[in-house]
C-alpha cells in the first residue's frame, strides 16, 4: 500500500498544532507506560553502555556525509560498536562510500509504503537497539512510527511531536554547521572531536584511473565542436578539466540554479583563463535539460573559438560522479549535494551560495566561496523562498569576481 508522505504530514502536523489533540496524545503515552522526557529527560546510560545503535537518515546526499564523517569518527573510538544505518535505495550515499569499510550496516527502507513502517518497527524491536538516532527531515512519519519502538530515542526538535514521543532532543539549527547538529545529537554519547577535517575516506570506488570518465570526451560525446584534443588527461594528478554543478534539481527547488546569463559567463571567463581545459557540466537527471541548454546557448554566443570544449557528463550513478569530481583540477559547484561530495574527494572545490547559508553548510574543504547575500536568504531551511519571478539570490552572484578569487589561489597560491 502505497501512501502520500507530503499530504499524510500536512494532515497530521494540523492535529499536532491542536494542543487538544496534543495533550491527548500525551495522555495516551503515560497511559502505555512509555516515556516522553522531552529536553528535560536525563541521558539514559553513559557513554560506554551502548552497544548497537540504529541511525536513520533518509535523505539529503550533502548531509549524509557530514553524518558518516561523524559515524567515522565514532567508530574509530568505539570499534566494539554495532551500527545500523535505515536509509532509502534512492539515497546511494551510504553504499558508495560505506561499501567495503566495515563500518555500519545499511538497512533500505521505502517511505511511501504503508506496510514498510509495520516491517520496519518489527525490525526495530527485535534489532537489540540500545539507542536510535533520527536524523531524519521527515516531520511527522519517522516520530509516529518510533512510537511504537522500544529503545532510547533521540531526535532533533523541529515539531511539537517530538518533545512528546523523544526521549531526548537537540535543537536543530540553520545557523551553525550541519556537522555540528549532528554533534549536538551524538555527543551526549561518544565522545567526538569536532574540528572540521575530514578523515573519511572513501571505499568502493574502485580503479578510477581505468574509468572512461577520466579521458578526454569522444566524438559525438555532448562536445559542442569535434576538433583536435590534447591526449594528455592527466596533470598533476588531476584530469585536464572544470567541474561545474549548476543545477540541482533535488525535490523541485528552482533556486537551486545559476541563471543562464551568469552560468555562460561563467564558462566563457574560464575558457579564457584557463585555456585548454575541458569543462564537465554535472548534474542529476533532472538537470540535464537546463546543462544542454547552457551548451547551446554557448553555440550561439560566437566566442571566435574553433572548439567549444564543453560538456553534459551524464553520470550513470554518483559512484562515476565521485570519480569526476576526485580528478578535476578544481570544481565550482552551487550548494547542492554535489558540493558537499566534492569537497569530500577534492579539496580545490569553490563553493557559490545565493538562497543557503555558509555557517550551515560551507564544506570542510573549499578553496573559498562567494555569497550573494540578498535580503530573503537563507530560505532553504524548513522553508522556501516565493521566487516566482527571478531567482534573484543566484543571479546577484558576481562571476568576475568568483573567477578572480579562483585564479589566485589555483595560479599564484
Amino acid at each position: 500500500m502505497r501512501i502520500n508522505n507530503k499530504k499524510i504530514n500536512e494532515f497530521a502536523s494540523k492535529i499536532i498544532d491542536n494542543r487538544f489533540a496534543i495533550g491527548f496524545l500525551k495522555i495516551l503515552i503515560n497511559i502505555s507506560g512509555k516515556k516522553g522526557g522531552g529536553k528535560g529527560a536525563a541521558v539514559a546510560g553513559t557513554k560506554t553502555e551502548i552497544k548497537k545503535m540504529l541511525v536513520i537518515k533518509l535523505e539529503g546526499l550533502g548531509d549524509c556525509v557530514y553524518l558518516l564523517e561523524a559515524i567515522h569518527r565514532i567508530k574509530g573510538k568505539y570499534g566494539g560498536l554495532i551500527i545500523d544505518i535505515l536509509t532509502t535505495k534512492q539515497n546511494p550515499i551510504f553504499s558508495v562510500i560505506g561499501e567495503g569499510c566495515g563500518e555500519f550496516n545499511v538497512v533500505s527502507f521505502n517511505p511511501l509504503s504503508l506496510l514498510e513502517y509495520f516491517r520496519v518497527i518489527r525490525l526495530i524491536n527485535k534489532g537489540g537497539y540500545d539507542v536510535i538516532f533520527d536524523m531524519t527531515g521527515m516531520p511527522v512519519n519517522i516520530p509516529l512510527m518510533l512510537y511504537f519502538a522500544k529503545p532510547y530515542k533521540v531526535g532533533f526538535d523541529s515539531t511539537r511531536l517530538r518533545s512528546v514521543l523523544y526521549d531526548r532532543l537537540a535543537e536543530l539549527s540553520g545557523e551553525i554547521h550541519i556537522f555540528d547538529n549532528y554533534l549536538n545529537l551524538f555527543t551526549p554519547f561518544f565522545d567526538i572531536a569536532a574540528d572540521k577535517v575530514f578523515t573519511l575516506r572513501p571505499a568502493g570506488l574502485g580503479n578510477d584511473a581505468a574509468s572512461p570518465l577520466l579521458e578526454p570526451a569522444k566524438e559525438g560525446e555532448k562536445f559542442l565542436s569535434a576538433g583536435k584534443r590534447d591526449k594528455k588527461a592527466v596533470r598533476g594528478g588531476h584530469a585536464k578539466c572544470i567541474n561545474l554543478v549548476l543545477s540541482s534539481n533535488s525535490g523541485g527547488l528552482m533556486h537551486r540554479k545559476l541563471p543562464l546569463a551568469n552560468s555562460l559567463k561563467l564558462i566563457n571567463l574560464l575558457e579564457s583563463e584557463f585555456d585548454g581545459y575541458e569543462v564537465n557540466l554535472l548534474g542529476g537527471s533532472g538537470d540535464y535539460e537546463y546543462l544542454e541548454s547552457v551548451c547551446e546557448n554557448l553555440k550561439k554566443t560566437g566566442s571566435g573559438r574553433k572548439e567549444r570544449r564543453v560538456a553534459v557528463r551524464k553520470t550513470k550513478d554518483i559512484k562515476e560522479a565521485f570519480l569526476l569530481l576526485r580528478k578535476g583540477f578544481f570544481n565550482i559547484c552551487i550548494d547542492s549535494g554535489l558540493m558537499h561530495i566534492s569537497s569530500l574527494v577534492n579539496p580545490n572545490t569553490y563553493c557559490l551560495f545565493g538562497y543557503s547559508n555558509p555557517l550551515n553548510s560551507l564544506p570542510f574543504n573549499n578553496i573559498g566561496y562567494f555569497r550573494s547575500n540578498p535580503d530573503c536568504s537563507p530560505c532553504s531551511f524548513y522553508k522556501i523562498g516565493s521566487c516566482i519571478y527571478n531567482l534573484k539570490c543566484m543571479e546577484d552572484i558576481d562571476i568576475d569576481a568568483v573567477v578572480n578569487d579562483i585564479k589566485t589561489k589555483m595560479l599564484f597560491a
